[in-house]
């Protein structure tokens, strides 16, 4: 018989019994993640104004409406301190006792314990872990509810905080006992959602394996509907149009565009099913703020915009952990305690906004702060100390603040449990990058910085360039592309030992010949012939040379499956309007080649004002 650790006597554990109905309990997770997320807004929104009665009410609904699913499923666990919050809140809700900072802390507290509860349900059920009794601690909590509850107080020792780590699990025996019989039961009505646009909503599961779904606006699904019905009858009428003798080219073409309006239409309408607000990621940072800026004894505000603005729902799930690095950061490099805010001249309140906003076929996200703004000296003599700069070497503004994105690149000078140890923006960077976005930084010494994350409305669909190369077509993100031109013979000079820079303006490229890079047998010509397309991915630029700009297009990217997966130049497939595949060439792939390429390797060893000198002279 396992024994359970002392600290664990009292408490109560939870164990899925091997007959549980997994869509049930699929049913319940996808019910309790969303109401999580309402409990601690709601509760961040009661900590400004205690006094609120609906957000009170609205609180106590939604541990009302757990603890009954809860206990539908047989967790007790899970019902008993969903139970004890309600009592709290019942409380608050007949003004038996006044809500203040320890109430909210233990409103908090006992929601992410409910989320670790939910958390290893669904661990256990998808198979990602084996069937366990579960023991997270609830007692502290519970009797710390129930002491406000009887007394119309705060307790007097603090509430122990919840632990972070995995919860201790023992091992379920093989044999489970038979549960008892129940009859079968309604799940409680989930709360009706405010907004009526489509929502993300948790995985759900088929066999184990996580599927994502949407919550999609039924003004969108008969607007879908609509047009399947009106495909049919512009397929029916063109078949008609060619099966009838007499029909005249007018009436065939005025029914193929009929048919190829109703076709953009409905590829529009399929992919805003897959937008979302961003919402959900932004109200997440209210409790990152609030609660890193207790740690340290700061006063900061959040503040959103564009909560609204809707991005694909890839996007959206994976810009969650950038942003929460960015805004942890802001708080703590950026902002300033309340003391030096007031000695600067500032108010004692730091302020941080999160924006959101569409702008020209992208979505723009912003984190702005009112704190130090970056020093510059500083990044200066760490780029010095780890080799990444010359001493005297004095980049331009932009180089310079670029430098914070590098890997393990820190200018703190103590290393907290928060930040300091050079592991946040480089990844921010890199996940960016992978969504085919953006960085930009702008920042004002003592007056605060600006970061603007520029990305792609969706994942499915890009803007593209359609280049030729000998008998093939390939297409380079419009986003990556800065400007194209014929060449002359004057701009192309060559490098000693191999090797090509592309003379433009005052800057010098370097040169890829994309028909040697693809080793095509056929040559270029001589190199005024062809087109040079200059893209640029993180800073740096390269000149591609192509043999014919083809066109732009609006491309739908499709997976090369596991043929072209090691390949890290091509990105994805698009069909073209004639049939014919392209493949979709990853800028960054290209501009940051190996060093050691014989395209590149000569370029990489001169700086720029060599490069700039020896283009010269050539």
């Amino acid at each position: 018989m396992d024994t359970i650790p002392e600290e664990q006597i009292g408490e109560i554990p939870l164990e899925l019994s091997p007959d549980l109905d997994a869509e049930l309990v699929e049913e319940f997770i996808s019910d309790a993640r969303e109401r999580l997320e309402h409990i601690e807004q709601g509760t961040l929104a009661l900590e400004k104004n205690i006094h609120d009665q609906a957000v009170i009410h609205s609180l106590f609904r939604a541990f009302h409406s757990f603890k009954g699913n809860a206990s539908f499923l047989d967790f007790t666990a899970i019902s008993q301190l969903a139970h004890t919050l309600e009592s709290l809140l019942d409380g608050a809700r007949e003004n038996r006792l006044q809500i203040n900072s320890v109430v909210v802390d233990i409103i908090l507290k006992s929601r992410d314990t409910l989320k670790r509860f939910v958390d290893e349900v669904e661990a256990q059920i998808t198979g990602k872990k084996p069937r366990q009794v579960v023991h997270i601690p609830t007692a502290v909590l519970k009797a710390a509810a129930r002491h406000i509850v009887n007394n119309g107080e705060a307790p007097a020792p603090k509430v122990a905080p919840v632990a972070t780590e995995t919860p201790a699990a023992t091992p379920a025996p093989s044999t489970a006992p038979a549960t008892t019989e129940k009859k079968p039961a309604l799940m409680p009505t989930p709360m009706p959602i405010c907004n009526p646009v489509a929502k993300l909503k948790p995985s759900t599961y088929v066999g184990g394996t996580a599927l994502h779904a949407v919550k999609v606006s039924t003004a969108r699904l008969d607007g879908l509907v609509d047009l399947a019905g009106e495909l049919l009858i512009a397929q029916s009428l063109i078949v008609q149009n060619f099966s009838s003798p007499g029909v005249n080219r007018h009436t065939i073409a005025r029914n193929l565009e009929q048919l190829n309006r109703i076709g953009k239409e409905l590829q529009r309408t399929a992919m805003s099913m897959r937008m979302v607000p961003i919402r959900s990621t932004f109200q997440k940072m209210h409790r990152l703020v609030r609660d890193i800026s207790a740690q340290q004894g700061k006063d900061v505000q959040l503040v959103l915009d564009g909560e609204e603005t809707e991005v694909d729902r890839t996007i959206v799930e994976k810009i969650g952990d950038p942003l929460m690095h960015m805004v942890r950061n802001a708080v703590d490099h950026a902002i300033e305690t309340p003391e030096r805010r007031v000695a600067m001249g500032k108010p004692p309140t730091g302020t941080i906004h999160l924006r959101a906003y569409h702008k020209s076929g992208n979505i723009v996200i912003e984190i702005e702060d009112d704190g130090l703004g970056i020093n510059r000296g500083r990044i200066l003599e760490k780029a010095v100390e780890n080799g990444l700069l010359s001493p005297g070497e004095k980049p331009d503004d932009k180089d310079l603040l670029y430098l914070i994105l590098r890997p393990g690149f820190s200018t703190a000078a103590v290393v907290t449990a928060i930040s300091g140890r050079g592991v946040g923006m480089d990844v921010v960077h890199r996940n960016i990058s992978r969504l085919r976005g953006k960085i930009d930084i702008r920042s004002v010494s003592g007056q605060g910085t600006v970061f603007t994350i520029r990305l792609p409305l969706t994942l499915a669909v890009i803007d593209g360039l359609i280049i030729r190369v000998g008998g093939q077509r390939y297409i380079l993100p419009t986003i990556s592309v800065r400007e194209s031109f014929p060449p002359k013979s004057c701009q192309i000079t060559s490098l000693p030992g191999g090797g090509e820079l592309v003379q433009m303006r005052k800057e010098v490229i370097p040169l890829l010949r994309l028909r040697e890079h693809f080793q095509m047998k056929e040559d270029t010509g001589c190199p005024g012939d062809g087109i040079l397309v200059v893209i640029e991915s993180d800073g740096k630029k390269r000149c591609l040379m192509a043999d014919e700009l083809v066109g732009k297009q609006e491309v739908v990217i499709k997976n090369l499956g596991e043929v072209f997966k090691t390949d890290p130049m091509v990105s994805g497939g698009a069909i073209l309007g004639d049939g014919c595949v392209g493949l979709i060439l990853d800028a960054a792939a290209l501009v940051h080649l190996d060093p050691e390429s014989d395209v590149l390797r000569r370029f990489e060893s001169f700086d720029r004002e060599s490069a700039l000198d020896y283009a010269h002279s050539g």
